[in-house]
């Protein structure tokens, strides 16, 4: 936009003019109300209060639980703070609500009645840090490796998982959050590429927490030999997903690391390779367990991609 100057009004006050465009843009005229935020050396007009609680209505009849299910986690990683659900016999639908409820981490409900039930958000957003969370992910994460090589846990193992599964997904939904929340008061393109790189880091860990819970699933098949040889990938696997996550932490070296990452992960794709003979009959546990150990190499490769556009942005 063009430079503008500031003129001298009255004793105490001076004014700025704003662009015409962006005042019929926004359909505003005079008496309009705009609000001013200071940020650093930036004085940010908006169109609405940035204190203001957000709120949103989400409508239940007529539509089907997984779209309200979408409905209701869009708004929460938007960080409305008060979410009412509205519709006819709530009372008699509030334990299926309760469910998907449970998936989001601070939302509570505050008022209930036959017609309306108010949930609000009792997260605070300035509290939270992203790169807390993203390390809290793969700390959980280094505990599932270690449950999926437990012969001891093996039958018991799926529900363990499964468990830890459902935690990475509420801390992956506090790090949407802290991101949206960052993108608010973002005022510069490359702060808000940051943010994206990030979105796509944590976006690759949450989908390593989904192939962990399904490797889990089909390790119920496995036999005690082929236990032995699963047990020798895994933890090849696992030392390669040290060696990714450890990029967050040093951030350094990048370009040498990415060669390095991608000589580690042709290393076990021959490994997986190698062990295919081993499984005799029991192939189709190899072809699918294979398949989800590559899926897993492509998402830390998404990994160190985004870690480099940061270093390089």
């Amino acid at each position: 936009m063009d430079p503008r100057k500031i003129i001298k009004f009255g004793n105490s006050s001076y004014v700025v003019t704003l662009p015409n465009e962006w005042v019929k843009k926004h359909k505003l005229d005079k008496g309009s109300q705009v609000f001013l935020s200071e940020r650093g050396d930036s004085l940010m007009v908006n169109l609405r209060d940035r204190h203001e609680e957000k709120k949103a209505v989400v409508e239940l009849d007529g539509k089907s639980l997984k779209i309200f299910n979408r409905e209701l986690i869009s708004f929460y990683l938007k960080n409305y703070k008060e979410i009412s659900i509205v519709g006819e016999d709530l009372l008699e639908r509030l334990n299926e609500i309760k469910v998907y409820m449970s998936k989001l981490s601070s939302l509570e409900i505050v008022e209930l009645s036959n017609e309306k039930i108010i949930l609000r958000d009792l997260t605070h957003l300035r509290e939270l840090n992203l790169r807390s969370l993203l390390f809290e992910i793969i700390e959980m994460e280094k505990k599932v490796f270690d449950k999926l090589r437990s012969p001891e846990e093996k039958n018991s193992r799926y529900q363990i998982v499964t468990q830890f599964d459902a935690h990475i997904n509420k801390l992956t939904f506090l790090c949407y959050k802290a991101i949206n929340y960052n993108l608010e008061l973002q005022e510069r393109h490359e702060e808000i590429k940051n943010e994206i790189y990030y979105w796509r880091i944590v976006s690759a860990f949450e989908n390593i927490g989904d192939i962990l819970k399904r490797t889990a699933r089909y390790l119920k098949e496995e036999t005690n030999k082929e236990h032995i040889i699963l047990d020798s990938l895994l933890q090849q696997l696992c030392e390669y997903y040290k060696f990714v996550t450890n990029l967050l932490h040093t951030g350094i070296e990048l370009n040498v690391n990415l060669k390095l990452a991608q000589d580690k992960k042709q290393s076990l794709l021959r490994e997986f390779e190698a062990s295919r003979d081993q499984f005799g009959e029991n192939l189709n546990l190899y072809l699918v367990l294979t398949q989800l150990f590559k899926d897993l190499l492509g998402q830390l490769e998404d990994v160190v991609v985004s870690l480099i556009d940061l270093h390089l942005k």
